[in-house]
């Protein structure tokens, strides 16, 4: 009898810790699920989602803003924890250019599209020459074009620093007019994979990132110059996408850009250079 009661009570022990293991096992479960989550967000198919991981980021800010081509406009912010990851869910209507940044000028633009699920990864202290992005066609195509950007950016950068130290020495006229040839070649080249970048990618909107670019502050397109570039480009992208704001933005922009050079146009047939207009009266 003695043994029987022995037994149960063993038993019961046994029992209760197997339960015990179970519920530590299923908690565990929960929480890495949970994590699994929130690290790995997918889209659905009229949502973009934008994770990211970012080194130095821990205690910083992270904001997501819109972009129409001119200004930005700050949608979503997160404060990032000791894992130094965030995510970013959101319902646009179109494709669009997104800007996430941890500092002032300092930034990655991602372009998205309805469905895609965007992992972000970089350093929160100089965003802007580090960030890497994955899960968005046209992303990866900007982020082809300004990789070469980057290194061309490092070279002028390197010519500003000789720039600089020059200026008190005597060599400082002969090494300025090296150095603005060597800049010139470094524009040149840009200019030149700017051109074939919008011309291979003419339905693309990251081509209309490219086309309204600077690089070092220079434009490198010209609206009346360049008019072809942009006829061109304003064609591809209302095949592409129709309807989009940014497209018929451009759109706009390219027919009265047109009109302008056409009105240039007939005012240089009916007034030639050096001519002074007939209304014109100089002042007495």
């Amino acid at each position: 009898m003695v043994t029987l009661i022995n037994f149960a009570k063993r038993n019961c022990i046994m029992m209760e810790k197997v339960r015990n293991s179970i519920a530590w096992l299923l908690l565990i479960l929960i929480t890495i699920v949970s994590i699994s989550c929130k690290r790995t967000a997918r889209a659905q198919a009229d949502e973009i989602v934008i994770n990211g991981k970012l080194t130095n980021s821990k205690g910083k800010m992270v904001r997501l803003s819109t972009f129409d081509g001119i200004l930005s406009h700050v949608i979503d912010s997160a404060n990032i924890d000791e894992d130094e990851s965030f995510s970013f869910r959101l319902k646009p209507k179109e494709a669009g250019f997104y800007i996430v940044s941890a500092r002032k000028n300092d930034n990655a633009v991602l372009i998205g599209n309805k469905g895609e699920t965007i992992m972000l990864t970089g350093d929160a202290t100089q965003l802007l020459s580090t960030w890497k992005a994955k899960g968005s066609a046209e992303t990866k195509l900007y982020l082809d074009y300004w990789n070469v950007s980057r290194k061309q950016l490092k070279r002028v950068d390197s010519l500003t620093f000789i720039f600089r130290s020059s200026q008190i020495t005597p060599e400082y006229l002969t090494t300025r007019i090296r150095l603005d040839s060597i800049f010139n070649a470094i524009m040149e080249k840009q200019r030149e994979n700017a051109t074939l970048f919008v011309s291979k990618n003419r339905g693309a909107l990251a081509s209309l990132l490219v086309i309204n670019a600077k690089f070092s502050r220079i434009p490198l397109f010209y609206e009346e110059r360049d008019i072809n570039y942009f006829k061109m480009l304003d064609s591809g992208l209302t095949k592409t996408y129709k309807d989009n704001k940014l497209v018929v933005d451009f759109h706009n922009r390219v027919e009265q850009l047109m009109k302008r050079i056409k009105n240039h146009q007939v005012d240089n047939r009916i007034l030639p250079p050096g001519d002074k207009n007939p209304s014109y009266k100089p002042n007495r």
